[in-house]
């Protein structure tokens, strides 16, 4: 079975608390269900076990599913996947726009693949989302990421 590893997606959003309330002024008449259960878990720090075990769950269900999607589903050269979405590399780097109504939603995850690690990319939407698929160049990996005002900053370093 393919083994995902995730990698830590720091969201920065204009918020004092730094975190989500049922009185976001995003929240209205045209919430959807995903939206209104993120907002109700993350409202409950006080459940932060919980919380934890329904992630895991949730990735041991997705990882299931997943392993059998990923590989139906070419991975494409990191340059391609760049110039899919309007981004741009500069060595270390890697900045995608990537506007999103549910930033703390975005994943990557990767593995190694034959020498040559493999990165994807989720960003779930109301209503679909993206999934996204690339390989790094040789001898690069993911050492983290950043979401800021709808862009994506992967930072990379060369593995030891």
């Amino acid at each position: 079975m393919v083994r995902w590893s995730r990698v830590e997606v720091e969201v920065d959003v204009d918020d004092e608390e730094g975190g989500v309330s049922m009185d976001s002024p995003g929240t209205g008449l045209d919430a959807d269900a995903q939206q209104m259960h993120e907002l109700f878990l993350g409202g409950l720090p006080h459940l932060s076990e919980v919380q934890d075990r329904h992630a895991e769950i949730l990735d041991g269900v997705s990882n299931a599913v997943d392993g059998t999607k990923t590989f139906v589903r070419a991975a494409v050269p990191m340059g391609d996947f760049l110039a899919e979405l309007g981004g741009a590399w500069s060595g270390s780097e890697a900045v995608v726009p990537l506007p999103s109504s549910l930033p703390g939603g975005v994943v990557i995850e990767t593995l190694m693949e034959e020498g040559v690690q493999v990165a994807r990319l989720i960003s779930p939407e109301r209503f679909g989302g993206m999934l996204r698929t690339f390989r790094l160049p040789l001898g690069k990996t993911i050492a983290g990421a950043t979401w800021e005002d709808g862009v994506l900053t992967i930072r990379m370093s060369q593995p030891r």
